[in-house]
This record gives structure tokens, sequence and C-alpha cells, in this order.
């Protein structure tokens, strides 16, 4: 009986193929220490996608594991044309002890080169915990697949557990002589989301080129808003994840989305007669604040979303100008609060000390 302590090398595990990522793939195969050759390995499959799921069951099949130590795992796949990729290793230490999974998380993603051919129809690339910089590395060492020589633009885009695409992001490359050069770049992975937090791991992912969020986030303008958000002022919320794969607090903006028009995320205050004040701002823990209204509205709802994007109070009040808000269990810090009048948001920003 096995377990595994994993230990990556350099350049972590990732895996280009070449066919939907939707679809069953049934011509991979994977191999320990000694390549016999294309076509030769052990073959597996995976359904719909699920490569995590297929690891584990090659962990725990104990019948075909080589030796206790250190060993490593080649992977490759054979595309629709029928042609093998080159194989992608990493490094899995056998210890003896009782027979468990390594757990891997799988990023699904797929890139292209300089023309976008639809979300779903590009290249398809796995991730191996998230190290989208061995996975840049992986596309390069597929020469066979490389443009013509010259300069080109990647893109790549990852895939959310809800199977919605995320906006790419692109990285200027030159192809020389088969080979391809990147730039010295760090890829940072985040998520964003618009209102309600699905919880660390399961937004929109969002993928920024040396910590440059502002382009990130430029990117997301005319498409990628996760459905279902209504049209008009929303927090959109980011968090980033660290090189230990913890993801840190989020932190929100008031933005107007239009979501029938491309290119509409702004800072605009939305356009209303009725007019939203908090009082007192800052608040104090132990008083609470009061929201004054400009008129009377029969049907208001009031949200308070903390800086890490919990909601810590959600209330409907009915015909009031001005509606007490008691927060007796609130923290210091910084809140997004909503003001939703007849279905249609106003936020503000709250201070509490």
């Amino acid at each position: 009986m096995s377990q595994f302590a994993r230990s990556f090398s350099s350049a972590a595990l990732a895996l280009t193929l070449s066919g939907a990522i939707a679809q069953r793939v049934d011509n991979a195969e994977y191999f320990w220490d000694t390549d016999p050759g294309a076509g030769n390995g052990i073959g597996m499959s995976a359904e719909d996608g699920a490569f995590d799921a297929a690891f584990e069951r090659i962990f725990l099949n104990t019948s075909s594991l080589p030796g206790l130590g250190a060993h490593t795992i080649g992977i490759r796949v054979k595309d629709q044309n029928l042609n093998w990729g080159a194989a992608f290793s990493t490094v899995i230490v056998i210890e003896p002890s009782i027979v468990t999974a390594p757990e891997i998380e799988v990023s699904e993603a797929e890139f292209f080169w300089d023309v976008d051919p639809g979300e779903g129809s590009g290249t398809p690339m796995l991730a191996f915990d998230g190290d989208y910089n061995s996975a840049l590395e992986a596309i390069s060492m597929e020469t066979s697949a490389l443009p013509a020589d010259g300069v080109h633009v990647l893109n790549v885009r990852a895939r959310d557990v809800n199977t919605v695409w995320s906006t790419p992001f692109r990285v200027i490359v030159e192809v020389l002589g088969g080979a391809v050069t990147f730039p010295e770049i760090r890829v940072s992975a985040a998520e964003y989301f618009v209102n309600i937090d699905p919880g660390a791991g399961n937004a929109m992912p969002m993928l920024a080129v040396d910590g440059d969020f502002g382009s990130a986030l430029e990117a997301i303008k005319g498409g990628s808003i996760p459905a279902p958000v209504d049209a008009g002022v929303n927090v959109l919320w980011l968090r980033a994840r660290d090189a230990n794969n913890a993801w840190g607090p989020s932190f929100g903006i008031v933005v107007n989305i239009d979501t029938t028009i491309a290119g509409t995320v702004g800072m605009d205050e939305a356009a209303t007669s009725n007019n939203v004040r908090l009082v007192p701002n800052p608040a104090r823990m132990d008083e609470g604040f009061a929201i004054l209204l400009d008129q009377r509205t029969s049907n208001v709802r009031v949200v308070v979303f903390d800086a890490a994007g919990r909601k810590v109070m959600d209330r409907a009040y009915s015909n009031q100008m001005r509606l007490e808000v008691a927060m007796p269990t609130a923290a210091a810090g910084v809140y997004q609060v909503g003001v939703y009048m007849d279905g249609v948001p106003q936020w503000k920003r709250l201070v509490v000390q």
C-alpha cells in the first residue's frame, strides 16, 4: 500500500491537448520514469475534462505503481489528427503507508495564436495547481504547433467551475527557427465576482501578467461578466492567489454594468432622483448607522458586504426616508452598502471604527 508525498520539479506538470476539453479523451497515456515511446504507455481517459479524477485513478491503482521512492510520471495526449504531443512530467514520491491520492488541482484552460477561434475552440491546456507559468513553458516546447517565424500574440483563457470561459490574457512573443522566446513574466492567478461571493476558487478566473491587474480589469470590459447580474450599479469583487496557492482577501469596487452594450463597465453612479446618504460615516461599531433618502420608497432592500466579500446584513424596509441599520457584530473596517430601490441598487462606502 502506498501514500504519495508529491514534490514538483522546477517545471511543474503542464499538459496541452488538441481537442475540446468538454469531450471524452481516450487517447492519453502515461508512463513511469522511462519513456516507452509514443503509443506504448498506459492508457488513461478523462470524462468531460475531469483530469483530476483521472489522475486520482492512476494513483489509486496500486498494482501499476513503481517501487518506493521518487519517480517521474510522464503524460502525453494524441490530438484529433492522431498525432502524439510532447510528454510532460512531474516528480512523485511513493512512500509506505495507507494508500491515498495526492491533492492535485487541475485548472482547465485553452490557448490560441493571434486570431481568436471562439471559446472552446482553442488548443486545450491543463495547468496543475494553478501553475500557468509552467504551462507557458510547456507551450514553448510544442514546437510542431508553433506559428510561423516572427512576432505573434499568444492568448490564454481559463474556464471556471461552472464551465464559463474567462476573458483571454495576452502575451507578445517571438518565434524564431521553430522555437519561441517568452518575455520574463510572472502570471498571477486571480478571480472576480459581482455582488455575491461564491467562495474562494469558485468565481470567474482572471489572469494577470506581471501583476498588471489594471490591464486585466480593462479586459473585463465588454464581456465575461458572470451571470446573473442586474444592469446598473453593482460591486465588482476581486481576489488573488499567492505563490502558496492561498487566496487573499477580496476587495471591491463599485461599477456601472450595462448588460446590453459591449464595453460598458464604468464608474459612474446610477441615474436616480432619490439620493442615498450614510450617517454617520465613519460609524461606530456599537451604534450602527442610518441611510437617508430624499423621498419615501415603498420597496427598499439594504445589503452590506465586508472587505472579504461576506454578506453581513440583508434587510427589507418599506415607506421610510430614514433607514436605521444596526450592526452589533460588525468589526472595524470598510464595508460596501447596497441600497436597492425597486430593484435598482445604489452602492456606498461605509467606514466602521
